[in-house]
């Protein structure tokens, strides 16, 4: 690359972008230290940017206006989703965006312990730990399914928000709300209780994605089971899940920075979903 300008950052440039895009000029615009350079590809292109540029400044050369740039539109990608055709797979998103604000993304230890499997209590910068029969004994019965809700960091939520949308609202769609919710509380308590017996009484989990899995397990299987099912996922989502679930009881995720997974909640879930798929898919197959 070659550094054709070095401008004030109080330059706008778009108008000037616009119209070396338009002769066919490949170039790009950094800023060090306040200032804008305009870099191009060859020492030529360089040299006739910056006769241009000059022309351009002393009115020679007029530009027309560059058309306003378009960013990542999210609130009308948001509105252009059907919500309305799959109220149960919104409630839980909302379910769980709440719960994130509530727990500060599970660093609120005080709040996150109402959420966790197993109660515990924070105390002069130590976790006390109860159990989980404990919790049962005082009546805590929601903690076999609030694990699902839990989500530790912005990133950890946000996947699996994405896996929800994409599983539950085409079950939902294909289904009903009430089978989606169903399948849900199904897989979730399995794969609580899954990772709850892999991790002991010690152990602080959360998430949606032992849910996840099980929703993709449900598909997976009642597609192979009853070829009337199609809820139109590619072949690759189901792929790559399943790589990383593999890879996730290797350790390495870990070893890397993804923080640990819960893995026996993924493996719970998933089967979980496909005992539930393989079951619906029999009792409810249609002849072709």
């Amino acid at each position: 690359m070659h550094r054709a300008l070095e401008l004030s950052g109080e330059i706008d440039l778009s108008d000037f972008s616009w119209f070396l895009y338009g002769r066919g000029i490949p170039h790009k615009i950094t800023e060090e230290s306040g200032k804008l350079v305009l870099w191009t590809a060859s020492a030529e292109e360089s040299d006739i940017v910056i006769n241009l540029y000059q022309q351009w400044q002393s009115g020679v050369l007029e530009l027309s206006a560059a058309p306003p740039r378009r960013g990542l539109n999210a609130g009308g990608m948001l509105r252009h989703i059907p919500w309305r055709r799959m109220p149960a797979t919104a409630l839980l998103i909302v379910a769980c965006v709440l719960v994130a604000l509530i727990t500060r993304g599970g660093g609120d230890w005080q709040s996150t312990a109402w959420f966790s499997f197993v109660p515990f209590e924070v105390a002069n910068g130590y976790i006390y730990f109860g159990s989980f029969t404990m919790g049962l004994e005082h009546g805590q019965y929601w903690r076999v399914l609030s694990p699902i809700l839990l989500h530790f960091g912005l990133t950890h939520l946000a996947f699996n928000m994405l896996g929800l949308y994409i599983f539950g609202s085409r079950l939902e769609r294909f289904q009903g709300s009430w089978h989606l919710l169903a399948i849900i509380l199904f897989t979730g308590i399995v794969s609580n209780l899954a990772q709850y017996f892999w991790g002991g009484d010690e152990a602080i989990f959360g998430g949606f994605s032992g849910v996840v899995y099980g929703l993709m397990g449900y598909c997976m299987v009642r597609e192979k089971v009853d070829s009337y099912w199609h809820f139109g996922l590619p072949p690759m989502y189901y792929g790559v899940m399943l790589g990383w679930l593999v890879i996730g009881f290797t350790g390495l995720l870990g070893s890397i920075g993804f923080g640990n997974m819960a893995n026996a909640a993924h493996a719970g879930g998933l089967l979980a979903g496909g005992l539930l798929g393989a079951i619906a898919g029999l009792l409810f197959k249609r002849e072709q």
